[in-house]
This record gives structure tokens, C-alpha cells and sequence, in this order.
């Protein structure tokens, strides 16, 4: 059996597909588990995959239609039951996880799912407007319960041991120590193949903790996203592939608004923002890990030194995975510094929502959440164009999310190793022909 590493530190691996949440964790079980329809990456159509057609006979309503043919694992056939029990089982399970898993924030307004013969019936108290982009993600895979925590997919790679995965003729294993003969790397490398996509979601930036101190004050967030001269910024993010952030979506995203706009460097008017609120001796944290771009720490660095111009401190603290996570659910952060992939603007939702993940930490439920929720049910596409450029605009205004830059993933591999790899419009790597 032969073996091909990947790059990548294994150390935030899950095999369960439904708690994968960065995009390590994600391309890992993307391998074992498929989803019931997948997204093409270039035109952002829905396309067949465990499904062979799908229909919304009415707003709260999904069909699905499920061939005979395909098997888990195990051997088991993939059955409309299998697929129905697949999400009774996220249901139930995953309903008092926190932080809260994307999978039950996509299945929100879901009352039933139901198995008719080859169809799976989804059923909703109001329309999901995201439904069937989320269907495409990993974290809404077919899967079925195994031994232990263990979950079962019908991809052709099934788990040998930790960090590894096999399909009978390969091993494909995860590690983060590359002594050069690993065959596939996250970024780019001489004489290497390489697929890359610039990704759809939420634009890498900083996000205030909007309950903390002066960060609590509209003026001074806003304040300190007019601080920022994002076009000095270019020749860091353009190292790697990145563009300067236009919005708190990205270019790619389905109803993206380009804000560039109301993110021009107005240092003047940031001043007069500060002079308001009547601040003095600003000074601000931001955590974040740096595994998770090569280039997060020269960017907060260039920020900071921005912001020190004009009498601010912004420190720097570049935390593990463990202390990031305990911060992020502690709100112990004045500042946390990410992006997210999704094809959906629903994303918006799922991070900012006060009663989704809530990364802002606002305190009470404000029109940022009515807006959230009127995109997912708004069955018109034209109209849910207007609520979504609405939040992008509202989100801007009052500094809640300042962006910084869009991100651009690079795998490279080796052709004579792996002759073939892509990227999905989630930015996972796929291997589809070894």
C-alpha cells in the first residue's frame, strides 16, 4: 500500500464530519464522508452527488431522491432510511454541543424529516433559503453510527489509524512534520502541481468583542476600522495569493456587496468618531493562531503599527488551538482575528447571530438578528439579494466586523505522487483520481 502524506498538523482532526469546523479538520473527513448534492466550485450550481435530483415542491419543503447502488463502509446499502436516520441523528445528538456545530445552525426550522420510498423529505416550519448550499457542505455529510464515537461514510477512504486514512490501495496520512517527502502541502511549493480557489464566506478580519470595554461603543469600533489604510496592507496580502477585503463577505460569495466604500482610510473622521465617545488610552488584544495563514502575523503586526499612529495599542497574542477555543467561549478577547468558508451567505448568520455562535459576543438581540433571520426565510432571491447587502452595509457601519483581507487557498502536490487534486467550492482538497 503506498503512502502520500499531507502536510497538514493533525491535531485538530475529528472524525465525525458534523464537528468539523476549520478547514483541516474539514478536508480530513471530506475524504471518508459525501454530502447529497456538491457545489461546482467555479459556477457555484448545485450539482448531484449521493442524490440524484432534488425539487422544493413548496417553500418548506425539500425533496431528494436517493439511488440504489451506493454503500457505507461496512457495506451497508445508502438507503432514503439511512439518509433520513443520518439527520434525525443531528438532531438529537448534537443539540446541547457547544460551541454551536454549523450542522444544526444549517437545519434551523427543521420540524421532519421523513423517508418515502427512494426520496428523503426534509420538512420545515418556514423556508431555508440555505438549505441546499448547506446540503453540499461536509458538516451536513451522510453518515452512520459505528463503534464508540466512530461515524461511517461511503467515500472510498475509510480511517486505519489516527491521522490516516486508507482506500485499499493507498494511505493517505496527515502530519505535521514535513522532512520534504510529503506529496501534498497546504501552500505553495517549487515544482509542485498546485489547485488553488479564492474563497467564498466571511472575509478574513478582525472581530470586536462587542460586550468589552470600549469595544462596547459603536463610535470607537467603527472608529478604529477608519484607522486602518487597507491599501498599504495589499503588498502583505497579495504574498499570498490574498486581495484586499471589499465587504465582510467575500467576491465569491453568493449576494456579496462590494463596501469598499465605507472602508476607506479616514483617519479624520475616526477622530472625530474617538473624540465623541471622549476615549484616551485605547489599548486592545487580539488573539488568533497563526497555523491558520502564513501571513496572519505580519498583517496584525502592519494593523498595529497603523493604529499606534494614531495613539492606540493593539497587542498581539498568538495562542494555541486549546486557548483560542477557551477564549472564543469565554469571551476572554477584546479582538479575535479569522475568516470562514461558505458558499452561503447564511454564514453571516451562523458567526454573528446572537442566538447562533454569536462571535461579537453582543448582548441582546438587536435588527442585526432580525435581518439574519429574514435572508434564511425569505424565499424570493431577488429580495434575500437586498436583506443580505443590507447586513453586509449595517454590519459595517457599526464595526462589527472590520475586514482586513480574502482569503486565497493553495494546495500544491506532487503530479508524479498525485497526479490529480482539486479544491471544492469549500476549499477542501479532493483526491479523485490515484
Amino acid at each position: 500500500m503506498r503512502d502520500i502524506t499531507f502536510a497538514w498538523p493533525p491535531g485538530q482532526l475529528t472524525m465525525d464530519p458534523r464537528l468539523a469546523y476549520n478547514g483541516i479538520s474539514k478536508t480530513y473527513v471530506r475524504q471518508v464522508f459525501e454530502s447529497l448534492v456538491d457545489i461546482d466550485p467555479v459556477t457555484a450550481q448545485l450539482r448531484p452527488w449521493l442524490a440524484s435530483a432534488w425539487r422544493r415542491p413548496d417553500p418548506r419543503t425539500v425533496e431528494l431522491t436517493i439511488p440504489p447502488g451506493r454503500q457505507f463502509s461496512d457495506g451497508t446499502p445508502l438507503t432514503a432510511d439511512s439518509v433520513r436516520n443520518s439527520f434525525r441523528d443531528i438532531m438529537t445528538d448534537l443539540a446541547d454541543v457547544t460551541p454551536l456545530p454549523s450542522a444544526v445552525a444549517a437545519l434551523t426550522g427543521l420540524s421532519a424529516v421523513e423517508s418515502l420510498g427512494e426520496t428523503v423529505v426534509f420538512r420545515f416550519e418556514r423556508h431555508n433559503a440555505a438549505f441546499l448550499h448547506s446540503l453540499a457542505g461536509v458538516n451536513l455529510a451522510v453518515s452512520k453510527p459505528s463503534t464508540g464515537d466512530m461515524r461511517l461514510g461511503t467515500g472510498s477512504w475509510v480511517p486505519a489509524e489516527s491521522g490516516c486514512l486508507a482506500d485499499g490501495r493507498h494511505r493517505l496520512l496527515f502530519d505535521a512534520h514535513d522532512d520534504g517527502s510529503a506529496a501534498v502541502r497546504a501552500g505553495s511549493t517549487d515544482g509542485f502541481a498546485t489547485a488553488d480557489i479564492h474563497n467564498p464566506g466571511i472575509s478574513y478580519g478582525l472581530c470586536p468583542n462587542a460586550s468589552r470595554g470600549p469595544l462596547a461603543d459603536a463610535r470607537i469600533r467603527r472608529a478604529l476600522s477608519l484607522l486602518i489604510d487597507r491599501e498599504r496592507l495589499r503588498p502583505i496580502l497579495e504574498s499570498c495569493g490574498y486581495t484586499v477585503a471589499g465587504s465582510v463577505l467575500t467576491p465569491t460569495t453568493l449576494h456579496y456587496l462590494d463596501c469598499s466604500a465605507q472602508l476607506r482610510h479616514e483617519p479624520a473622521a475616526a477622530h472625530r468618531l474617538l473624540d465623541a465617545a471622549t476615549t484616551d488610552g485605547l489599548r486592545f488584544e487580539v488573539v488568533f493562531n497563526s497555523s491558520f495563514s502564513p501571513v496572519d502575523a505580519e498583517l496584525l503586526s502592519a494593523v498595529a503599527d497603523q493604529w499606534a499612529d494614531h495613539g492606540v495599542e493593539l497587542v498581539l497574542h498568538d495562542v494555541d488551538f486549546g486557548e483560542l477555543r477557551s477564549r472564543q467561549q469565554t469571551g476572554a478577547y477584546d479582538f479575535r482575528f479569522f475568516y470562514y468558508t461558505a458558499i452561503d451567505p447564511d454564514a453571516l448568520r451562523y458567526q454573528f447571530a446572537v442566538d447562533q455562535r454569536n462571535a461579537m459576543c453582543r448582548v441582546e438581540r438587536d435588527r442585526l438578528d432580525d435581518l439574519l433571520d429574514a435572508q434564511l426565510h425569505c424565499p424570493e432571491p431577488a429580495e434575500r439579494r437586498k436583506l443580505v447587502h443590507g447586513i453586509q452595509t449595517h454590519i459595517i457601519h457599526d464595526g462589527l466586523w472590520l475586514p482586513i483581507g480574502n482569503v486565497r487557498t493553495v494546495v500544491s502536490h506532487r503530479p508524479d505522487t498525485v497526479p490529480r487534486l482539486a479544491l471544492d467550492a469549500e476549499g477542501l482538497a479532493r483526491f479523485p483520481h490515484l
